[in-house]
């Protein structure tokens, strides 16, 4: 582990400081706080420092990913008008005030856009490329001095292109909707229903849990019958018998048989003999 943890922080180093700026900033911080740590803790607690740091970086990373992906903060950075530090905080604290604030007025809102935004744009990908191969999907942007991805080091992964996996989904989030109908009741019994329902989607969707799949392989799967058994199976060919009465039948028809006829075209144009 602690090797994976050192390969992790290497790989995060090697990314461009202008387009990741908060991770190289958490990772050169946790580089000084873990060199004051390993000078006062014993060598048997060093590769719990390097995964602490690992996964801290790694959290970094994940949330500055993510926030990448949105367009107007793509756009923000090419300006080059605003440092990335400065906009990264930006759109971090402008995001967490929009969570806020719906959290607090307008919770089934937020409870539909957690639902939809993210598996219906997976479910784009899903679409478009589902049929191409991995490597074709997910080309790694960077690279090591190696030559080697570093989206292997980094425990970056392409989109989830499974359709068994959304298309459960979309029957989940469908069943959950039906089931806002009768939300007062349910909101009297247990009043943390729009959380508990907004962690359902959560654990259904992400990428780690694939609760989908894991609910559709669990409970439908086994009430279906297999697939071998829809299949339509090979009839055996039972050789036919020969009636004796239709041996008769063609024996008395055959000199009523219709004899070729000559074509009349065909005998104008023969040679007379």
């Amino acid at each position: 582990m602690a090797e994976a943890a050192a390969a992790f922080l290497d790989a995060a180093g090697r990314l461009p400081r202008e387009r990741f700026p908060l991770t190289h900033g958490v990772r050169g911080a946790l580089d000084r706080l873990g060199g004051a740590l390993r000078t006062r803790l014993p060598p048997h607690l060093h590769p719990l420092v390097a995964r602490l740091q690992a996964a801290c970086v790694r959290q970094a990373l994940a949330v500055e990913s993510r926030v990448q992906l949105n367009p107007a903060f793509r756009l923000l950075l090419s300006t080059r008008l605003v440092p990335p530090a400065l906009a990264f905080g930006v759109a971090a604290v402008s995001t967490a005030y929009a969570l806020r604030y719906l959290y607090a007025h307008a919770l089934d809102l937020l409870t539909n856009l957690v639902g939809v935004a993210y598996p219906a744009y997976q479910s784009i990908l899903c679409i478009e490329y589902g049929e191409l191969p991995p490597e074709c999907v997910h080309a790694p942007e960077f690279s090591t001095a190696a030559g080697q991805p570093l989206d292997r080091a980094l425990g970056l992964a392409g989109p989830n292109l499974d359709k068994k996996q959304w298309l459960t989904y979309w029957a989940i989030f469908g069943l959950l909707t039906t089931a806002d109908h009768w939300a007062g009741p349910i909101l009297r019994l247990f009043p943390m229903y729009r959380l508990a329902k907004i962690g359902v989607l959560i654990w259904a969707q992400h990428r780690r849990y694939n609760g989908a799949a894991w609910l559709y392989d669990t409970l439908v799967r086994p009430l279906l019958p297999p697939p071998s058994s829809l299949a339509p199976q090979p009839q055996p060919q039972t050789p036919r018998l020969q009636d004796p009465a239709d041996a008769d039948l063609r024996k008395d028809a055959a000199p009523f048989s219709t004899p070729v006829m000559t074509s009349v075209w065909a005998s104008a144009a023969a040679p007379e003999q």
